[in-house]
């Protein structure tokens, strides 16, 4: 009887094992998401132990590991009992490495490659299972479980590694990688991806990369009759006019192209578009500072139902404008509306997989995405100024200028900036650069 309790309790052993494995692998492969799914639904302990799961990782895998070596190892020296009783005292020599054999080969592939490997073809359907009896044994284990992660973290430490602390549930290298999968999949359009993609980088994008320059500002002076708004407004076509006091620093208003209609509409002598001023009719500005970054912007948009702010620099002064279409075509790309010239906003005209033909005004981080390449750092917003710093002076017309693989080549420059480049990429020399990490290079002839 005594053998056959034996029998009983070394199948057990071999059950648990295989149970404690088939755990791990589970618990590893089961989705970030799903995890978050089901945390949030089910029966109220089932959910519990989920979240239990998602905020002690390391207490519940630890756990498993401690169990899963206490029965391999319980199993191992039952099984040498059990032999040294069925065979004679004098093959107990025999009986030992018979036994070490048959263990190392039952609990290999019932204790750790059947388990393990069910566990990861069936990762959710595993988890359901044994996530609730996992968390129990885990709370009784958790005085010594915090002695041993005490210990790991100490010479995780001595070794050079980070002290295990809180990390986040999901990543964003995570969620980019998924987009990624689900492009590749099918799942996911190209323009999903590129959206979904574009998403992620916004608040990485400040309100100065991507703002209308001062420069470029189609504004009003406060005093002006609200014929010269009307003037703009016909040759312009925009919606939105700021309004400045003695000078574009100086923004005091917003004048709508609706509130000039609405107010011809109300009124009935004729001769009020020459003596009304544009400040009679002007809203108050909405002002951020350059360094705003775009995600905020566009929450702030919606909060205040406002469609344009002015963007000030650190010394008060006004730096440009930027409107919620602006924000919008970072993830959309460019919006054109029927008043539009297709020709006038294409900024980047692609020739070739190496060459294009550029604006000088276009954002670098446009360009980026196109050519999918990382420029050196730069303290300017659009490729014409970042020439302008590479070559301390204004460039001439055909001169051309080499950077880490970039050939940039000016087919027209005004008097005080550039207009139009041919850009040429050396993708295998760029690549290697960035890999390599090296400085910028250039030359100008």
């Amino acid at each position: 009887m005594s053998l056959l309790l034996n029998l009983a309790f070394l199948i057990i052993l071999l059950y648990l094992s295989g149970l404690f494995s088939g755990s791990e692998a589970a618990l590893m492969s089961v989705s970030k998401l799903k995890l978050r799914e089901l945390s949030e639904s089910g029966e109220k302990r089932f959910a519990k132990s989920v979240k239990y799961f998602v905020d002690n990782p390391n207490s519940i895998l630890t756990a498993i590991l401690v169990m899963n070596n206490i029965v391999n190892i319980l199993a191992s020296s039952l099984a040498t009992l059990l032999a040294i009783q069925l065979l004679p005292q004098n093959f107990a020599g025999v009986a030992a490495a018979i036994v070490t054999g048959v263990m190392t080969f039952l609990i290999l592939v019932f204790g750790e490659i059947t388990p393990k490997i069910f566990a990861r073809e069936n990762p959710e359907r595993f988890f359901k299972r044994v996530i609730v009896f996992i968390t129990i044994l885990t709370s009784i284990l958790r005085p010594l479980l915090w002695l041993l992660l005490r210990i790991s973290n100490l010479f995780i430490v001595i070794l050079g590694g980070k002290k295990v602390s809180y990390a986040p549930f999901i990543t964003e290298d995570e969620i980019r990688s998924a987009v990624d999968a689900g492009h590749e999949e099918g799942v996911l359009q190209s323009e999903e991806r590129m959206i979904m993609k574009r998403t992620l980088e916004l608040k990485d994008i400040s309100v100065k990369e991507i703002m209308t320059p001062r420069v470029e500002i189609v504004s009003l002076e406060e005093d002006a009759p609200l014929i010269e708004l009307m003037k703009l407004v016909e040759s312009e076509g925009y919606s939105r006019y700021p309004i400045y006091r003695e000078n574009v620093d100086r923004i005091v208003g917003v004048c709508y192209a609706k509130d000039l209609l609405n107010f011809i509409l109300d009124r009935k002598d004729n001769d009020f578009l020459q003596i009304t001023h544009v400040k009679e009719i002007m809203r108050a500005p909405y002002f951020v500072p350059e360094t705003k970054k775009v995600d905020d912007l566009l929450r702030e948009f919606k909060e205040k139902k406002n469609h344009m702010a002015i963007v000030i620099d650190e010394y008060g002064g006004t730096a440009g404008l930027i409107t919620m279409e602006d924000a919008i075509e970072e993830l959309t790309g460019e919006i054109l509306d029927e008043y539009d010239e297709e020709s006038e906003e294409m900024m980047i005209e692609k020739l070739s997989d190496s060459e294009y033909i550029v604006d000088g005004m276009t954002p670098i981080n446009d360009i980026e995405r196109e050519l999918e390449q990382v420029f050196p750092d730069t303290e300017f917003e659009t490729i014409g100024g970042y020439l302008l710093e590479v070559l301390e002076r204004f460039p001439e017309v055909g001169e051309k200028i080499i950077v880490n693989g970039f050939t940039f080549e000016i087919l027209a420059a005004g008097k005080n900036k550039v207009e139009k480049i041919r850009l040429s990429v050396d993708r295998r020399s760029v690549d290697e650069r960035q890999f390599k990490g090296e400085h910028t290079d250039t030359e100008s002839y």
